[in-house]
Parts: C-alpha cells; sequence; structure tokens
C-alpha cells in the first residue's frame, strides 16, 4: 500500500528584495515564513503602497488555497527569507485529519473568506 498523502515541497529561499509573488498573477500556492521578514505591497491606479510586514510563523497568498484565485498583493523579501510553500491538496489533507469540529470551522471561515474576497474585487 503506498501513501497517498501529499508531501511538503522543499523550503524556498529568496534574497533582499526579491519578489516572491506578484500581485495579479494565478494563485497556486501559499507560504509560511520559516525565517526571515517580507513586505505586502499593494498596487492600484499606478501606485504601489506597503501595507503590512511580515515575519516568521506568518502566512501570505492564501489566495491560493481557494483554487481559481489570484494573487491580491505582492511580496517582497526584506533581506534573506525561507518559505514552507503549501498547496491546496497539502492543505486539504492537513484539513481532514483534524478534529470534526476544527475541520468544520476552518472550512466555515475558508467560505466566507472567499465570498468575502469575491464581493470585494467586484466592488472594486
Amino acid at each position: 500500500m503506498t501513501d497517498s498523502t501529499p508531501h511538503l515541497p522543499p523550503e524556498r529561499s529568496f534574497g533582499d528584495g526579491e519578489i516572491v509573488i506578484a500581485q495579479g498573477e494565478p494563485a497556486f500556492e501559499a507560504y509560511l515564513i520559516m525565517a526571515g521578514r517580507a513586505e505586502v505591497i499593494l498596487e492600484k491606479d499606478g501606485k504601489s503602497a506597503q501595507i503590512a510586514t511580515l515575519q516568521e510563523g506568518d502566512i501570505f497568498g492564501e489566495a491560493a488555497l481557494f483554487k481559481g484565485s489570484d494573487y491580491g498583493a505582492s511580496v517582497k523579501a526584506q533581506g534573506e527569507l525561507t518559505l514552507q510553500p503549501i498547496n491546496p491538496a497539502i492543505l486539504d489533507e492537513k484539513i481532514k485529519k483534524c478534529d470534526p469540529m476544527i475541520r468544520a470551522l476552518i472550512r466555515m471561515m475558508m467560505i466566507r473568506l472567499r465570498k468575502t474576497s469575491e464581493a470585494l474585487a467586484q466592488k472594486g
């Protein structure tokens, strides 16, 4: 019998100033910051604004976990940055192993976040 559980992809490293994800690109993976810091940059009407600074333990690119979304902002490394990619299959497998109450809560929150994001995108 083979193990069909998806395995985590290898960690990825980025140097200072490197773009990790770009706003508007198709989202395939979210990322967990293992070491370092990153800045979140939102571009609108030809202007860029740093809207957040992320650090070890933070996750970004969660749009990828909703399958079929685009990244809503760009993320750039601030110094050396090490990331653990997370794809939808890995998240689904981990959710399946959760307590049923926690699993239901996570799924409900994901659905509400997706609906809110879609509503905001239609307005903007």
